[in-house]
């Protein structure tokens, strides 16, 4: 689901930066790999992500509606995602392009923060059926300056303008079952006299 998560923000984005800015495209990748080489591109990448724990303690057991009875399988795991998005340009006359870029992406996840696959256009098929119920929301994380140096430091490139997001929840659940079962709907057990006390 990291794949379709990112491609429906990637998707939006493109839709509402378009009509402001001609030749500008949205991409998926890392700016340490393309810094420099693709002016006037919005890229986004994952620089991090983080199991929700608030969402952690959820039951194996799960109700099959038609055998009814239990399947068990191991509960998903709902995933937070950072997404580092840049505008990338290539000379300085192209630094007031790459800003006017950045403050069109912070107004499109403003004006929409709730992602589902029905709400969002795009062109691609995803072949996980699981995709369909993706819901998630978008929203700004902001970093330190130290925190955005290391940040940038580690990816290995010169600095762009760029923001983060926060992308909450994305939910990872492999295919297939442990068990199955049927559910105990009553109890029949030996009873024990209670001993009445002589007092």
């Amino acid at each position: 689901m990291v794949y379709e998560a990112l491609e429906l923000i990637r998707s939006e984005l493109e839709t509402y930066v378009k009509p402001f800015a001609d030749g500008i495209t949205v991409n998926l990748g890392s700016i340490a790999a393309v810094a420099g080489t693709q002016a006037n591109t919005i890229l986004i990448g994952l620089v991090h992500l983080e199991e929700e724990a608030t969402l952690k303690n959820t039951s194996p057991y799960q109700r099959n509606s038609i055998t009814g009875g239990f399947d068990v399988r191991n509960p998903p795991v709902f995933l937070n995602l950072y997404v580092l998005i840049s505008a990338n340009y290539s000379g300085s006359g192209d630094y007031e392009t790459a800003l006017k870029l950045l403050s069109r992406t912070v107004q499109c996840f403003q004006q929409k923060n709730q992602f589902t696959v029905a709400n969002t256009l795009t062109d691609k098929i995803f072949d996980d059926p699981q995709a369909l119920m993706l819901r998630m929301t978008v929203e700004l994380h902001s970093l330190s300056f130290e925190k955005l140096n290391q940040l940038w430091g580690t990816l290995g490139g010169k600095q762009v303008p760029s923001v983060v997001y926060k992308v909450r929840v994305v939910e990872e659940q492999a295919e297939g079952q442990f068990g199955a079962g049927t559910p105990i709907l009553s109890f029949e057990g030996i009873r024990k006299p209670v001993p009445i006390s002589s007092e």
